[in-house]
């Protein structure tokens, strides 16, 4: 059953539910609460933004606008989640996370973020070791 949906955000949208009544009242209760896709995007693509500012990454290249917007989102979401496992090596978290940034802006095709995406540390594992190596890092 098609309904639309009045999101925390304001906005409106169609959505499909499926199920029991009272499963698909607790579904419409729950959208109502979250923001839009839209609103959500939106705000992760900002924060990628604030994110590439932050470490100086540089632009991706090729694929379409929307392509480059996943793969800024993926980029930037590997980069969040190295980064904070990167505290956990006291005293070289600096240079971790210089380390990844160096790897990270070694890609610049947005179609490799995307290609890569379920297996980015394996692909950037060379560029890390690497960027490792010229920080006098060898472990």
């Amino acid at each position: 059953m098609k309904v639309s949906v009045k999101y925390a955000c304001g906005h409106i949208g169609d959505t499909q539910v499926y199920g029991g009544w009272k499963e698909r009242e607790r579904y419409i209760n729950y959208l109502s609460r979250q923001v839009c896709p839209e609103c959500k995007r939106q705000k992760e693509a900002e924060e990628a933004k604030k994110l590439e500012l932050e470490f100086g990454l540089p632009d991706l290249e090729g694929g379409s606008e929307k392509q480059r917007a996943w793969a800024v989102s993926i980029r930037a979401e590997w980069l969040r989640r190295m980064a904070a496992a990167a505290e956990r090596y006291e005293g070289k978290a600096d240079i971790v996370r210089a380390a990844l940034v160096e790897a990270a802006s070694t890609k610049k095709s947005a179609i490799w973020w995307i290609d890569n995406r379920v297996n980015i540390n394996a692909a950037l594992a060379a560029e890390y070791e690497e960027a490792l190596k010229k920080r006098g890092v060898t472990e």
